[in-house]
């Protein structure tokens, strides 16, 4: 089959489109003349289907003889965000006016403007997404519309990372492990908010973010490099934690090559990433490889292979040095000269990889079968002081103590095998049905997250002690079109998750002075399950307007850090042999309208009540020297609700506006004075820690030329008005409260070559997304990427 696609306002080729025969695995790209070919077609009436950002998607009949066939499109422009396709809540690609809830997508233009962006980096504007980092490749969250807290780092992410629908977060934490996903590898990315994504299982309470690898359509090879540094802080937040004794540069570079042949599509990239940090514990070197390949066995069924493995070692990150006697204020300078040898050779070291099958067969142009394998390994370790003797902390008024022994560590080892198939039935017009299996085993090393207390841990592989943990899930779904224009999207699913522990030894800070009285006591919920149903529906108001409805309750079972945490760096962290899993009962009302083929907006409001929310929590210790321990506990009842809105504006061709902003009101219902004395002491201790009330971006992109384009971005985070550890009844030195701008430029050479032009925080704002760690200030990118 031959044909050509057209831009419907001035008749030129539309280059990249995509063009699929519905039902099977043909597929293509137009050409920079918007022609294409699609071979081995089978000899019968079909359905083909264009789609292109940018334009409205079209689908028309085709009748294929033995002479083939010929089909042309012509496409007309409309905003960019009305012609996305996206995955979504229903598990399989939906137009974006016929989404029940509220999706955003991030393109691979957006992500080719940043270069050596990460995925962290490539979200942080999306409304309701906020990203919360301690430097470096330590430790980073991200919650959608307050899912979660930080504190801990990322323990108990409620939002589910994916690389081509494979998981991502490590099973001990729930963390996000962002070096995972090297951008350039990257096709697009897709943010699904709240509860609604509850066919995605326990960890996607708060959301998912499905990161798409990339393929060529062709014979590729490309490169990039891309380097800079990071500029001097203002001078009155000049300090020795700031001293690196040289101008702190950061450079990445990356290579691959793809092909598409016949049967066979598939592309290698290798990256690598070094950077001095700029600050004291911030510096980091990264080596990345991925692999992604397809073969398409005929024309209904493929197999597809997804790797990558990444390593990195980095400076472990250390909060800003604070005098506690002294309400949470900066250490003076001399200070800083008693901890700088402390921290110089602490790291930590990440080793992680994937491995994921998928084979899928389109039976039918109403049936088809997902079936998926995989394999992931995280290993996270943490070494104290290995170069040198006992590690100190500057305590005010005493000088410094021991706070790590020599050759201290933690390290934590994960395996995790996993199953799924996925069946995709059209009943009828009217009914499209989905069903599923999900499960994965994963067996766990660990120094600090066991049921028993370890020895003090030392370069000796015997102190990591092994837990499992196993997951079962069933889901169907139920796609009903009421009417021409209202589509239901029910659905269900069953999920049961259980570790191998039945009892775990803790310390009893409450009953005696000493901090070694251990209890052995058995766990109360060492199994979970719950059934998680929704209801979501779509309006299609108009061609242009679309309005959207749903209800969902959701689960989350306790991640085996939050069950077992030992270690909290400078507090002990308690397991809690009561902890039970959390519930979620969300309710949404949106809508989605063009204004025009120029300006589009969307606009959501959302009210989700927790049950049982697991947060962190510091309690105190009696007749001890020390003064607290750190645990996991259920509050009993929580509501955050709030309203996002975006806008899209192209008021003339060259130049696009994107502006969005979100208000979040979180709140912990059942909150007592005197129950957790850290969270009294914040501004306002009914609100739950780490969630900003008012988040806003704006980006302005222009193609002034041909060949150039200039864009600006900026973001705003308002101050905190509740923290975790580090309270203060006047919020001094919160975090949040800062407005950050970026601009930049890229220039195409020609087809092949181009080079970009990046300053981040152009304002040198110094400012805080998690307590006491200090976020970069500004810093310039000059990159340069070739494709043949």
């Amino acid at each position: 089959m031959t044909g050509t696609v057209t831009d419907k306002t001035d008749g030129e080729g539309v280059y990249g489109a995509s063009v699929t025969v519905n039902g099977t695995t043909i597929g293509t790209a137009t050409d920079l003349d918007g022609n294409f070919t699609l071979r081995n077609v089978p000899e019968t009436t079909q359905k083909v289907s264009v789609s292109i950002i940018g334009y409205s998607p079209a689908t028309q009949a085709v009748t294929v003889g033995a002479a083939g066939a010929t089909a042309d499109f012509t496409l007309s422009q409309t905003t960019v965000m009305a012609s996305e396709v996206v995955v979504g809540a229903a598990m399989y690609e939906q137009d974006r006016l016929d989404m029940p809830v509220t999706v955003s997508v991030v393109s691979s233009e957006e992500i080719k403007e940043k270069p050596a962006a990460s995925l962290d980096q490539v979200i942080e504007n999306v409304p309701g997404v906020v990203v919360n980092r301690a430097g470096g490749f330590g430790t980073a969250t991200v919650q959608i519309r307050g899912s979660n807290t930080f504190n801990g780092g990322g323990i108990g992410t409620r939002v589910q990372g994916l690389y081509d629908g494979f998981p991502i977060n490590t099973p001990v934490t729930g963390e996000i492990v962002w070096h995972n996903i090297n951008m350039n590898a990257a096709d697009k990315v897709e943010v699904l908010k709240g509860a609604a994504a509850t066919l995605y299982g326990s960890g996607a309470m708060g959301g998912v973010v499905n990161v798409q690898g990339s393929m060529p359509e062709k014979f590729e090879v490309k490169a990039g490099f891309s380097g800079g540094y990071y500029d001097d802080p203002p001078v009155g937040d000049k300090s020795d934690y700031y001293d690196t004794g040289s101008t702190p540069w950061f450079w990445n570079t990356y290579v691959g090559f793809g092909d598409k042949q016949d049967k066979l599509n598939y592309s290698v990239l290798y990256s690598h990433g070094d950077d001095d940090g700029y600050k004291q514990n911030a510096n980091y070197k990264l080596d990345d490889i991925k692999f992604k390949a397809r073969y398409d066995i005929d024309a209904r069924q493929y197999v597809q292979l997804s790797t990558f493995y990444s390593e990195t070692k980095a400076a472990y990150p250390t909060t800003w040095p604070i005098d506690f006697a002294a309400n949470n204020t900066p250490l003076p300078d001399f200070a800083y000269e008693n901890l700088g040898d402390n921290y110089d050779d602490d790291y930590i070291r990440r080793k992680n990889a994937l491995v994921g099958l998928n084979y899928v067969n389109m039976l039918s142009s109403d049936l088809s079968v997902d079936t998926r394998l995989y394999y992931t390994r995280n290993e996270n370790r943490v070494e104290y002081n290995p170069e040198g003797g006992d590690e100190t902390t500057y305590v005010p008024g005493v000088g410094p103590v021991v706070s790590r022994y020599a050759g201290q560590f933690n390290e934590d080892i994960s395996d995790r095998f996993g199953a799924g198939t996925k069946v995709d039935y059209r009943l009828n017009d009217n009914h499209r049905m989905l069903f599923g299996v999900d499960a994965n085993i994963v067996d766990v090393q660990s120094t600090q997250y066991t049921d028993e207390i370890p020895d003090a841990p030392v370069l000796d592989d015997d102190a990591l002690h092994g837990i499992q943990e196993r997951n079962l899930a069933f889901f169907v779904q139920d796609e009903f079109k009421a009417t021409d224009r209202l589509t239901i999207l029910a659905s269900v699913r069953y999920d049961w998750s259980d570790i191998s522990a039945d009892n775990v030894t803790y310390v009893d800070y409450s009953a005696v002075a000493s901090t070694t009285n251990s209890v052995t006591t058995e766990i109360d919920n060492p199994s979970v399950d719950a059934l998680s149903p929704r209801i979501a529906l779509n309006y299609r108001a108009s061609d242009k307007t679309a309005l959207r409805a749903s209800w969902n309750r959701s689960f989350r079972a306790p991640t085996l850090a939050e069950r077992f945490v030992r270690d909290a760096g400078i507090w002990d962290g308690n397991p809690n042999p009561e902890l039970d899993k959390e519930t979620l009962t969300a309710y949404e009302v949106g809508m989605f309208t063009m204004l025009n083929k120029r300006v589009s907006f969307d606009i959501s409001a959302y009210l989700n009540y927790y049950d049982d929310l697991i947060e962190s929590q510091f309690l105190p210790v009696t007749g001890s020297t020390k003064t607290t321990y750190f645990t996991y506990t259920n509050v009993n009842k929580a509501r955050i609700w709030g309203i996002e809105t975006a806008l899209n504006i192209n008021p003339i061709d060259p130049v696009n506006v994107a502006l969005t902003y979100s208000y979040m009101n979180a709140k912990n219902t059942d909150y007592e004075e005197g129950v957790n004395t850290f969270l009294d002491e914040n501004p306002d201790p009914e609100w739950l820690p780490m969630r900003p009330e008012h988040t806003a971006s704006a980006s302005v992109a222009w193609k002034a030329t041909n060949r150039l384009t200039l864009n600006t971005s900026g973001r705003y985070v308002s101050e905190y008005k509740a923290v975790n550890a580090y309270t203060d009844p006047d919020g001094e030195n919160y975090p949040g409260d800062f407005v950050v701008f970026n601009i930049g430029a890229k220039y195409k050479v020609n087809d092949n070559f181009s080079t970009t032009l990046l300053c981040r925080n152009i304002n040198n704002t110094q400012y805080e997304e998690a307590e006491w760690f200090r976020a970069p200030g500004r810093s310039f990118v000059l990159g340069v990427d070739f494709t043949y």
